[in-house]
């Protein structure tokens, strides 16, 4: 199969396409024929050696496809199923096939294609979680959602909104204030352009948010410590804060031809 592989770490120029054997499936395993891959800033901290990985290695932490076999020790996935998976020790996803351990294997419903299974996987595993288990959002409370256009924050919106939160977003364009409103946010703060924790306070009238959802970081660090509520004022998790760090995907096509298993550290 032809796979993109990263044999030294650099810049966009170290991808390069690599003809390699087709993936058998082990005890456990499912080989997926990639229709579509997602692409993380963690590919490219992968690729640029920020987040070591062994070389040579195959990015890709989320794809979907086509299950074409079924090793040894599997049950509930059978070939020709359409599924997706992203999980960071499977990479691979920037190839034709990959072999995936079948308890990280995702089916999906006939109307996800998987061209939008590989975009959201990630990005709303992690809004789930953070929305349900960092801090169970409650109806009724208000939540500030940092990055409220991105991957992660616009899928957030829409799931505080679900479970009956008030959402504050923050974005740093006029084209992303819109779009925050379009999916969900009642309210919406240029945090380049005005103090956003002020703004928060004149929103809440003094009371403050629930829980801060923050995958900006530094430029959001200090306003989001004087955001959340009094301490007590809702059962929040570590005093309602959490940061998610994930940021959106995209998705390309996998590339035709013939096809090879997927694993960091292969010989080629």
């Amino acid at each position: 199969m032809r796979a993109i592989v990263v044999s030294e770490n650099g810049g966009p120029e170290v991808l390069a396409y690599a003809e390699l054997p087709d993936p058998e499936p082990g005890p456990g395993e499912v080989v997926v024929d990639v229709a579509a891959s997602g692409v993380n800033f963690a590919d490219i901290a992968k690729r640029t050696g920020r987040m070591p990985e062994p070389l040579p290695f195959i990015p890709g932490h989320e794809a979907a496809g086509t299950v074409s076999s079924v090793g040894s020790q599997v049950s509930g996935v059978t070939v020709g199923d359409q599924v997706s998976w992203a999980w960071p020790g499977v990479l691979g996803g920037y190839a034709e096939r990959v072999a995936v351990p079948a308890q990280w294997i995702v089916p999906l419903p006939p109307q996800i294609a998987p061209s939008t299974a590989a975009a959201v996987l990630i990005q709303g595993l992690t809004a789930h979680y953070l929305s349900h288990a960092a801090y169970p959002v409650r109806p009724g409370d208000t939540v500030l959602v940092h990055a409220a256009a991105g991957g992660v924050g616009s899928l957030l919106t829409q799931l505080v909104k679900l479970r009956g939160g008030r959402v504050i977003g923050t974005v740093s364009t006029a084209e992303k204030e819109k779009f925050a409103r379009d999916v969900g946010a009642d309210e919406v703060i240029r945090y380049t352009e005005v103090d956003f924790a002020a703004a928060v306070a004149r929103l809440t009238r003094g009371a403050g948010v629930a829980a801060v959802f923050d995958n900006v970081g530094r430029t959001t660090f200090d306003g989001r410590c004087s955001t959340p509520g009094r301490p007590g004022s809702a059962p929040a998790p570590r005093r309602g804060r959490h940061q998610a760090e994930i940021s959106p995907s995209t998705t390309v096509p996998a590339p035709t031809g013939s096809t090879a298993r997927t694993r960091s550290g292969f010989s080629s």
